[in-house]
């Protein structure tokens, strides 16, 4: 199998990994599952025969044939031909749990489309490890960012376990980690609420060694730090999610 460079492809080759995988994903005969670039379909092998449906969507159109060999015959098998970033999410009647061992290069724009689908019960990803890092992050830490907030405000955020990178062909530069992110209630109290926590936190973050007088001066001034009981010089790091949901909140209100 030719493995292609500009998807970020590594393929876990090791089945004692892929049994601990499953484990921890823990599919039932109840479960929709989405795999996002099942690749060789080394997972989908051992999680199809466990769920009640099973979504493939595979952007390299020369490993379609090969999952169609390997798992047309599944009846509860559905092998989408797509780019998991263009495809509508919301389009799914059900909703779904999410697995995938995701292409680097675009996992965290995968993560903040998943953050704007509201079927997904949970996820299950491979990720490099210093993704995950981040998307666990905790405030007042070098690498609690943007991806953190985001991540954070929809979902419970867990890292399972670091994997090596001799596990993959072709063995990849950096490390992996397991990460399970499971759906928190909407935390907006509108569509106008949500857009407006996106914009603070990104000008927040653009801003980061600015104090939050300077990079959110657009949207508050002195007396609204006041009002909010909230030193207008800290910085984007210093506040938390549910800081920069009561942010958006009160300024979607003024």
């Amino acid at each position: 199998m030719q493995y292609k460079k500009n998807l970020g492809q590594h393929f876990l080759k090791d089945q004692n990994i892929v049994d601990k995988l499953v484990r921890y994903i823990n599919p039932s005969e109840h479960d929709e599952i989405i795999e996002v670039g099942p690749g060789d379909g080394v997972m989908t092998k051992s999680i199809i025969n466990k769920v009640k449906k099973m979504v493939l969507i595979e952007k390299d159109y020369d490993l379609i044939e090969n999952l169609k060999n390997n798992f047309s015959a599944y009846h509860n098998s559905s092998i989408i031909s797509a780019d998991i970033l263009k495809y509508d999410l919301n389009s799914l009647e059900k909703p779904m749990r999410v697995i995938g061992n995701l292409p680097y290069n675009i996992s965290t724009e995968i993560i903040f489309k998943m953050c704007n689908c509201n079927k997904v019960i949970d996820m299950h990803f491979m990720l490099q490890k210093e993704v995950v890092d981040r998307i666990v992050a905790k405030s007042n830490s070098k690498i609690y960012g943007r991806l953190s907030i985001m991540a954070q405000a929809y979902f419970d955020v867990k890292k399972l376990f670091d994997i090596s990178e001799n596990v993959f062909s072709p063995k990849p530069k950096v490390k992996s980690s397991f990460v399970r992110l499971s759906a928190r209630k909407y935390p907006f109290y509108s569509k106008n609420h949500e857009n407006i926590f996106y914009d603070i936190v990104k000008s927040a973050f653009e801003g980061r060694r600015k104090m939050i007088k300077t990079s959110l001066k657009t949207y508050l001034n002195t007396s609204d730090f006041n009002t909010l009981n909230m030193k207008p010089n800290l910085r984007a790091e210093n506040l938390t999610v549910s800081d920069y949901i009561l942010i958006s909140d009160y300024v979607q209100k003024i």
